[in-house]
């Protein structure tokens, strides 16, 4: 009970992780200058990305590229990164376990894609850590100034710990733009957020500036969710680690057809599969019996023995699964994926091979049938070839199977090509 408890969980945490996700016109800027137009994932980032997919035509496939090897990232639905060196002050927390009595500063700098949301002769720029999120404003003449998140714990007045919010952004903007009387008064009731403290830049920069030009947000616009489906044909091939009662470990080949529902995210799949194979099984039945007697204190026993012979039967194993499926990106449009979920197996039409005299034995005698038991695996996509390989957990390890899939339909992100973002 347990592991399938666990197993729903993981799998529900999967599911609300969920967010909208796909490929979509833009362009990259090299570390060498080169600018690179075509399609760039959107992985509707909280966090600076680790990692950025690529790809020069919307059937192509996908180059991955790390930070350092960028100056900019840009979409079209209007987020923009740009690879900084910023200071970022990694004391800053607001998780309740976490927080520490009192609060001393540990600004460190750190390069990162950050998400620029200000870009002018004041810009401001947006850093998200787990545990707190951090805004870094630039002007002429200055230095960054790093806005961030933080509370601590405080010794009351009688001897409770209570939480203090230190984040005193209002005041470090009203300094950080005191010759600038529009900025200042836009500090006083300006929100810890992204439009709250863009208004702030943007005042300076629309009064304070020669040219009163107000700079350019990218504020992003809301991605219409999409689900993908998947539909295709299904092989495996099974060892028993717990053998048949013929002593078989390999389990006959199967087939049949599976299909996928992909989160908007892509990276998150509802997966479920139909397979039907050959199965074999056997055992022992009564064939009959052999009268016996036997005296006792003169007393004459009549008995009879049972007398015992071996059977065996073919039949149609049919397993349905349905679970969810996690994926990770590789090079060259390749993707490994972890997966979990329940499967249930079906024995039916079994034909016996009885020796003489035996009577049909009840199937139940010989299998679990209909047993829902979890099951967990890893596998590699590429484009409509899959692989995989699970384990069925059932008191241990149960049994391994290899599975093969080859997607029927056309891929339902290869989109006709759209015109990419300009610079």
């Amino acid at each position: 009970m347990l592991p399938r408890l666990l197993l729903t969980a993981a799998l529900s945490c999967f599911i609300w992780r969920a967010q909208a996700q796909a490929f979509e016109p833009g362009y990259i800027v090299r570390s060498t200058g080169d600018t690179l137009r075509g399609e760039v994932e959107n992985g509707v980032w909280e966090e600076p990305p680790t990692f950025i997919r690529f790809r020069s035509t919307s059937n192509g496939l996908g180059e991955l590229f790390k930070p350092r090897q960028l100056r900019a990232v840009a979409l079209t639905l209007g987020r923009y990164f740009r690879y900084q060196a910023l200071p970022i002050d990694h004391a800053a927390e607001t998780r309740l376990d976490r927080l520490t009595q009192g609060y001393t500063p540990n600004v460190r700098v750190d390069s990162v894609l950050a998400e620029v949301l200000v870009e002018g002769a004041a810009s401001l720029v947006r850093v998200v850590r787990i545990g707190a999120t951090h805004y870094v404003v630039s002007r002429p003449g200055q230095p960054l100034l790093e806005l961030s998140e933080r509370k601590y714990l405080h010794t009351g007045r009688y001897g409770t710990l209570e939480v203090v919010n230190g984040n005193n952004y209002r005041a470090q903007l009203e300094r950080y733009f005191g010759d600038c009387p529009a900025a200042s008064r836009a500090a006083v009731g300006a929100e810890y957020s992204a439009p709250g403290l863009a208004a702030v830049v943007q005042a300076f920069n629309e009064t304070c500036t020669p040219g009163g030009a107000a700079g350019r947000t990218f504020f992003p616009k809301k991605a219409p969710h999409r689900l993908a489906f998947h539909i295709g044909a299904a092989a495996g091939a099974r060892y028993l680690l717990r053998p048949t009662e013929d002593g078989r470990h390999w389990g006959w080949p199967s087939g049949g057809l599976y299909g996928e529902m992909l989160l908007p995210n892509r990276t998150v799949s509802l997966y479920g599969d139909l397979t039907v194979g050959r199965f074999s099984g056997g055992g022992s039945v009564q064939t009959g019996t052999i009268p016996s007697s036997m005296v006792v204190g003169g007393v004459v026993y009549n008995y009879t023995t049972p007398v015992f012979g071996d059977y065996t039967y073919r039949a149609w194993l049919l397993t349905a699964r349905l679970g969810a499926r996690v994926y990770f990106p590789l090079p060259a449009g390749q993707r490994i994926f972890i997966g979990g979920g329940f499967t249930n197996d079906v024995v039916t039409g079994r034909r016996f091979t009885l020796p003489a005299g035996a009577a049909t034995p009840n199937p139940g005698d010989n299998d679990d049938v209909g047993l829902l038991l979890p099951y967990a695996g890893i596998g590699w996509r590429a484009n409509r070839l899959s692989v995989s390989l699970d384990a069925m957990v059932y008191s241990g390890l149960r049994e391994l199977r290899a599975g093969l899939a080859y997607r029927l339909n056309s891929n339902p992100d290869a989109t006709p090509h759209r015109p990419a973002a300009k610079p």
